[in-house]
């Protein structure tokens, strides 16, 4: 049976929706095997995931922008097109410094086609109906590419090398761009097109992110309590401050502060910073500790941590939803995130005696997983509650800048804490035990923002008007 042309659009849409999750979690796997191939430092191993990660938080709203800007489609194949050359490169890296440099490409070509894919469901889609089973199926498809990396990461790495976790992008992307055709070309948007990029505003985060990361990257040779540490960090904080002063000077800034400074869009991007920095280190340092403690294989670390993302697939997809209707999004984030918070500090008890995975791993993963499964979808609501429909988009684009800088920055912080606890004298269990505690607490920190900050269901309808 042929494919309407409707549907061949969904499928080429989600399939790239589908690439760009499975490529944050595909690399998770084989860290230890990048490590002794390339000859990565236990803290310069992190960027294999955070270059991804920041370059796809920097310039996601930028990429949105210039879809509107440029036209939808010629934006999706010029980044469906960077983010396949940079895999097949990436295949090829001889060195640390070359498999971090077209990752960081990979996230920028993601964050070109990611956003302009979305505008261009919308079109394919306009009626209502239509369009809430297609977003659907975006939706469903996004979640699944998560977890679909945890088990391809595993089964390639075993059967192929890790070099495939990256080349097995090449296909795939050149059949994307091989069926584009089919994709509507649509006009640039006119008032869009009548502006002009915010490129700065893009440098500024995508830099302040980076340095960030860097500094406690950077501590693994000179120490956590180091000046320079603390100064790196502090440089990151003024990037980011100087970000915040450029939005509110340009013309068409990429995160209009107006939207940021509502208590609900505000509160929820601050809850979605503090939650994902223990999400990164969740499924690495997890990751790690089996490969390196129990001797896993990578496709027995990759079904070892399988449980975690099916819980969360399934919290976030059907119990966070319902229990959001009932009860209303606070009460629902303050509730997932203790469960979270519950998980993660069951799980860090138990690395600190790491034995078998049954006992020391299973129970706090699958925890930790409904815990975030319940609250994401409740801040992700919170987010865009009140924003005009036009802004949508925006509000989205900002959650997810937010979700993916909160979790590079946690999965630097957890990285130096495992490395701090090495170099005095601790062992590797330790080191992750530690790592997974202070996420918990970072979390616990997410969840004071949601009770001080967030509104009420009550509040909320006294300030509708």
């Amino acid at each position: 049976m042929l494919l309407s042309h409707r549907q061949l659009c969904l499928i080429l849409l989600c399939t790239t929706q589908f690439v760009a999750l499975l490529d944050f979690s595909i690399t998770m796997i084989p860290l230890p095997q990048i490590q002794h191939s390339l000859g990565f430092t236990p803290g310069g191993l992190q960027w294999v995931i955070n270059a991804y990660g920041v370059a796809i938080a920097g310039f996601l709203l930028l990429g949105g922008r210039a879809a509107d800007m440029f036209g939808r489609r010629r934006v999706f194949l010029a980044g469906v097109l960077l983010f396949t050359a940079a895999s097949l490169l990436g295949g090829f890296s001889h060195s640390p410094a070359m498999l971090v440099a077209t990752r960081a490409l990979q996230g920028l070509g993601a964050a070109m086609f990611s956003p302009a894919a979305f505008s261009l469901l919308l079109a394919v889609f306009p009626e209502p109906a239509q369009r809430n089973r297609a977003l659907g199926a975006w939706t469903a498809v996004a979640a699944s590419g998560f977890v679909a990396g945890l088990i391809l990461g595993g089964f390639i790495t075993d059967l192929l090398g890790w070099r495939w976790v990256l080349w097995i992008n090449v296909p795939v992307g050149a059949l994307v761009l091989a069926l584009s055709p089919a994709l509507p070309a649509g006009k640039p948007d006119a008032a869009a097109a009548s502006g002009t990029l915010d490129v700065w505003g893009a440098l500024l985060v995508a830099s302040g992110a980076a340095m960030l990361v860097f500094a406690f990257a950077n501590s693994e040779h000179v120490g956590l309590a180091h000046p320079l540490t603390f100064a790196l960090v502090a440089a990151a904080l003024a990037l980011l401050a100087l970000f915040v002063w450029v939005e509110s000077r340009v013309a068409a800034p990429l995160m209009p502060l107006a939207v940021f400074w509502r208590r609900s869009t505000g509160g929820a991007n601050v809850v979605s910073l503090l939650a994902n920095t223990a999400l990164g280190p969740t499924f690495v340092v997890v990751a790690l500790a089996m490969q390196e403690v129990l001797g896993f294989s990578a496709t027995r670390t990759g079904l070892g941590l399988l449980p975690m993302a099916i819980a969360f697939t399934l919290a976030s997809a059907w119990a966070g939803p319902a229990l959001i209707a009932r009860c209303g999004t606070k009460p629902v984030i303050v509730g997932g995130m203790l469960l979270f918070i519950g998980g993660l500090a069951l799980l860090g008890s138990a690395l600190a005696t790491l034995s078998a995975w049954g006992a020391s791993i299973l129970p706090g993963t699958v925890l930790a997983g409904i815990g975030y499964g319940l609250a994401f979808p409740a801040w992700t609501v919170a987010g865009i509650d009140g924003v005009p429909e036009a802004d949508h988009g925006l509000a989205g684009g900002m959650l997810t800048t937010t979700q993916e800088v909160g979790s590079a920055v946690g999965l630097a912080v957890g990285v130096a804490v495992s490395i701090a606890v090495l170099a005095g004298g601790g062992t590797a269990a330790q080191g992750y035990s530690s790592a997974i505690l202070v996420s918990a607490c970072l979390v616990a920190a997410g969840l004071a923002c949601a009770v001080a900050i967030l509104p009420g269901r009550a509040a909320r309808q006294e300030a509708t008007p």
